[in-house]
């Protein structure tokens, strides 16, 4: 071999050698003749070890005539994932691709080259992104039932007893006897009729829908205040986040659950609803009610709290809940603001 051929070869080994992909040569009998560091630190198989089969190959069916191996078999497909046993005795999910080098003494003899990738990061990735997408549309579908429950609340039962205190108001007329007994079982009909409404507004709420995010939550703010209790709803004006995309029904709800639980647990006097938004959005919700420990709920989380957890993850936020007895409740939500989000999409597509 001349000087400049043996430079050459150094200078591909070395190549090789730095590569983060494992690159193994291994002959007809599957005994490494070549290993890069990579391939070693990923399966700590070594120089004259014979590779074993992957996972699929173990246990897949061979044709009869055919290669165990199924890279070494298929010659129009040079690539696939499987789980590749290490030295350890474990296995380890990789993506290969192989190659052939030609014996240049054996025309019929060939060196197989496999080159490794770990694609453990990547299947956690898809993991992650298929528990998203998973755990998004199981919201719709929630929202969508809502909306169907809050339907039939109106159209169904709130008809009903509309039927019914008309009813009522004609037996007014015509038995007189009984005005006061009929006048009791009014204000009962009157009392359920506008629960209903009540409960179809929470599970649906159309404001949202027809007027935006900003006008729901003060009217919600406005809904749950009563004579005791003042519920304040501060929105600064670069808040922009009107526009009805997924994450804004998200945010609606963890206001509304954080509402809730300041005042049936917390018993709140006073509670004041906060939203900005620049390229971050933050919504804040503070009470002065009897606060509580933040250890119990990392313990035991109610359906509450993780229905806001899960909410806050599709909106790709954070959560942070402070409180202790005594010292009311702060929630802090923080995501990013979508609508700027859509704009650098459309601008880099």
């Amino acid at each position: 071999m001349t000087n400049e051929l043996y430079q050459d070869a150094q200078r591909l080994r070395e190549l090789f050698n730095l590569l983060n992909d494992g690159i193994i040569v291994m002959d007809q009998n599957r005994i490494i003749v070549y290993i890069n560091p990579s391939a070693t630190r990923i399966t700590g198989w070594e120089l004259g070890d014979v590779i074993p089969y992957c996972l699929y190959c173990q246990k897949r069916t061979v044709p009869q005539g055919e290669e165990r191996c199924f890279l070494a078999s298929q010659l129009t497909q040079s690539y696939f994932e499987s789980e590749l046993p290490t030295k350890m005795g474990t296995l380890v999910p990789v993506g290969m691709s192989r190659t052939f080098l030609s014996s240049t003494n054996n025309a019929y003899a060939r060196n197989m080259v496999i080159t490794i990738r770990d694609v453990t990061i990547e299947r956690q990735t898809k993991e992650l992104e298929s528990r998203a997408q998973l755990n998004q549309r199981t919201l719709e579908v929630q929202e969508e039932e809502r909306k169907r429950i809050s339907q039939e609340l109106h159209d169904s039962i709130s008809q009903t007893l509309y039927a019914i205190n008309l009813s009522l108001e004609h037996l007014k007329r015509h038995v007189p006897s009984q005005q006061t007994k009929i006048e009791e079982i009014n204000k009962q009909v009157k009392l359920c009729s506008e629960e209903v409404r009540a409960m179809s507004r929470n599970l649906y709420p159309a404001v949202l829908y027809d007027l935006g995010l900003t006008a729901a939550i003060r009217t919600l703010g406005e809904q749950m205040s009563s004579n005791d209790r003042v519920i304040e709803v501060n929105i600064d004006a670069d808040w922009l986040h009107d526009d009805l995309n997924r994450s804004a029904v998200h945010v609606y709800r963890i206001v509304q659950e954080s509402l809730h639980n300041a005042i049936l647990h917390g018993k709140a006097s006073q509670i004041l609803v906060s939203l900005s938004c620049d390229r971050v959005c933050f919504v804040t919700i503070e009470d002065n009610g009897q606060g509580f420990d933040t250890n119990f709920i990392k313990d035991t989380p109610g359906y509450g709290l993780k229905n806001m957890k899960e909410r806050v993850s599709a909106l790709n936020g954070k959560l942070n809940i402070i409180s202790s007895p005594g010292h009311g409740t702060k929630v802090e939500l923080q995501f990013p603001n979508p609508v700027i989000e859509s704009r650098e999409t459309k601008d880099d597509a």
